[in-house]
């Protein structure tokens, strides 16, 4: 049974508002007092929190996606927990509101701290949500009024977000690592404000008695969903870009070697000559091929095989420069566009790589060599892919003709001279 009397009961439009007289707490129907958007905070935040562990889903090795998701589905509870709080206990209800929000914050701060340096400091992170855990604990106990409690868990927190983006800070610089910067700092200040705003305009007396339902309360909610709501739009634009920049990279690169494969050669080389300054530039192509590979595979197996033919591919990635193109071509063929250089330097860089190649023994094949044979071919101006292909296909089927490991030049059929008419 309910401790006082029942004063008042009435119904107003969609909403049942039934008020208790006497000191006991209110009815289940106080909770349709509240604004509608206070039950749309946890729906928002479970929403995110799903969403930061579907993306872990798909990259597990982004660890600080968890905490995240943990920091968010904290909040939606804490949200739930003080849309319901005056069916619980007053002692209750206050010691499980700030235990959630403090957790989730020190949640989310251990997101920030594994995204940015791949590590999380538990012990100051728990320890300075310990204390604040401790000073709201001490105020709520000794003083009936809330005003002093709810300064120490709003600064409290606010400080825990603003001390680690003053340690991360090195770490956010540009591009959206600063909006995220900006955004939490931005909210951290605001959590304060908020707090000085409605405390100076309600008064400085508020009871608990007096929050459920209150302006404090309302703006809280409403701060609460606006501040989540920036803030996992800027990581869930963060992590996005990231996830398919990976899935992009990893459907244009080739699995065993990791040079691109085809499809990422199609991606990259329409990049390069599609530049407003491609006519201006000259390429070139070295095609290589490792000679007589298949004996390999039948003598020494095709794990044997697929080894050498990381080792070719991981010499000519670190043999290119940043602006050239590694492709596998297929099986043990490779090319290499060896971006804005004449065809003698292509020649240089496919000699190079051919020397350093034969030197190598692999263990895999009992300590034996393997040599490579290479086509060269310059990229002249309005040459598409196919007719270069052609080319140096040519200089490397006519290395393979004389005998296998060297280099050969493709030699393009010298412009036709003009002939002059005669003048009578």
């Amino acid at each position: 049974m309910a401790v006082g009397r029942l004063t008042q009961w009435q119904a107003q439009g969609p909403n049942l508002v039934i008020r208790w007289g006497g000191a006991g707490r209110q009815p289940v129907g106080w909770m349709f007092e509240q604004s509608y958007f206070q039950l749309l905070n946890p729906l928002i935040s479970l929403t995110f929190a799903g969403g930061f562990l579907v993306l872990w889903h798909y990259a597990r090795d982004i660890r600080s996606l968890r905490f995240f998701s943990a920091s968010y589905f904290l909040a939606a509870c804490a949200m739930v927990a003080d849309f319901l709080q005056a069916m619980m206990a007053p002692v209750v209800a206050s010691a499980l509101l700030t235990s959630l929000y403090v957790v989730a914050s020190v949640f989310f701060c251990a997101g920030l701290y594994q995204l940015y340096t791949n590590r999380v400091p538990w012990k100051p992170l728990s320890a300075a949500g310990a204390v604040v855990l401790v000073a709201y604990t001490v105020l709520r106990l000794g003083i009936e009024n809330v005003v002093p409690s709810a300064w120490a868990i709003n600064v409290g927190i606010a400080t825990l977000y603003l001390h680690s983006l003053f340690v991360l800070r090195r770490h956010m610089r540009s591009g959206m690592h600063r909006a995220l910067q900006c955004v939490v700092a931005t909210s951290a200040v605001l959590l304060v404000v908020r707090t000085a705003v409605v405390f100076w305009y309600v008064g400085v007396t508020m009871t608990e008695a007096d929050y459920a339902g209150s302006l404090a309360s309302v703006t809280l909610q409403l701060f609460l969903a606006v501040a989540s709501l920036a803030i996992a739009v800027v990581l869930f634009v963060m992590f996005g870009t990231k996830i398919v920049g990976r899935m992009t990279e990893k459907s244009y690169t080739d699995p065993l070697t990791g040079a691109l494969n085809r499809r990422g050669f199609e991606a990259r080389i329409a990049t390069l000559v599609g530049d407003r300054t491609a006519t201006e530039r000259r390429h070139a192509v070295v095609m290589a091929d490792l000679d007589q590979f298949k004996s390999v595979n039948d003598t020494y197996g095709h794990e044997a095989g697929d080894v050498v033919i990381m080792a070719f591919a991981k010499l000519l990635r670190d043999s290119a420069r940043a602006e050239d193109v590694v492709v596998r071509w297929g099986g043990e063929e490779f090319l290499v566009v060896v971006a804005n250089s004449e065809t003698a330097s292509a020649r240089l860089f496919a000699e190079g790589v051919r020397v350093r190649w034969e030197a190598i023994r692999h263990d895999c094949l009992d300590g034996g060599s393997v040599t490579a044979s290479f086509g060269v071919a310059g990229w002249r101006s309005g040459q598409d892919v196919a007719g270069v292909g052609r080319a140096v296909d040519a200089a490397l089927y006519q290395a393979k003709r004389e005998g296998r490991n060297r280099v050969c030049v493709d030699r393009p059929d010298p412009p036709a001279k003009p002939v002059r008419a005669e003048v009578a």
